[in-house]
């Protein structure tokens, strides 16, 4: 169980495989072993490193902590990471929350990344002022939910946002507080500190523009073109490209690991070429 010993967190992180580093940086529910199945795909070409999020599942706190800042330092996390494992800039996919917390990454460390796949980022703050203000106040409304009636209540509400089917059947299963205590205290972990935090969080568009090149903006096949995927839509035309779909919806890469890990291959040998 390797654990990276920083100032004030334990941080908890898995590898598989060997290559290239590449970063998977989980969502809502923080956990790295959300990507275990699609890391022993991309584990033939990679050194996968999957990692609990500091305050999530085995990433334990340490002392006082800046909550404030919470964005900054979950990237200052990632860096410190990817410098413990490699001296080499590493690919870095990114989901939902976990794709706010990898474009900060690039803002904050570009150095340290050499292609980054955000993967519908909640980036609400960047949309137009209708838009951020029906977003913020949905986001508001399932806080609230949460408060009062519990976070199986408020996943609902949630989930029916992103994806519907099987995808949102996934997300709430996964967050699903009757699974255990784990499930329980990362569920009311996120609803706290980053169901508003993150979604309101004023990303740098200069500095995402500066590294550009970099940047690959990533949307589910039938996601649509709804709340979930219109802030990577207008990061793409802010950096001048398309929304690259890859299979499925907003986890698919847990739906059907094998299919979305050979479209995420194929799209990272291309970013490669770029």
């Amino acid at each position: 169980m390797p654990v990276l010993d920083l100032k004030s967190v334990k941080l908890h992180y898995d590898t598989f495989g060997s290559g290239p580093p590449l970063l998977l940086i989980p969502g809502a529910d923080g956990r790295g072993s959300v990507f275990h199945d699609v890391a022993q795909y991309l584990s033939r070409h990679f050194t996968v490193v999957c990692y609990d999020r500091r305050g999530f599942s085995q990433s334990h706190l340490l002392g006082a902590q800046d909550f404030t800042n919470r964005l900054s330092i979950d990237a200052d996390d990632a860096s410190a990471l990817l410098a413990h494992l490699s001296p080499e800039p590493a690919y870095v996919f990114g989901t939902s929350s976990g794709a706010i917390v990898a474009t900060q990454l690039l803002i904050q460390h570009p150095e340290r990344v050499r292609a980054l796949v955000a993967h519908e980022p909640p980036a609400f703050a960047l949309l137009p002022e209708e838009l951020r203000i029906q977003a913020a106040g949905l986001v508001e409304h399932i806080y609230t939910l949460y408060r009062a009636q519990g976070v199986q209540a408020a996943m609902e509400v949630f989930s029916g946002g992103l994806s519907a089917g099987e995808d949102g059947a996934r997300m709430r299963f996964c967050m699903d507080t009757t699974r255990g205590d784990e499930i329980r205290a990362n569920s009311m972990y996120w609803f706290e500190f980053e169901l508003r935090q993150y979604t309101s969080a004023v990303l740098d568009v200069e500095r995402i523009v500066a590294e550009k090149a970099k940047y690959v903006p990533v949307a589910g096949s039938t996601s649509g073109d709804g709340p979930g995927v219109a802030p990577i839509a207008l990061l793409a035309g802010k950096v001048g490209k398309e929304v690259v779909r890859l299979p499925g919806g907003h986890i698919s890469y847990m739906v059907d690991s094998e299919v979305f890990a050979d479209a995420l291959l194929t799209l990272l040998k291309g970013a490669v070429k770029t």
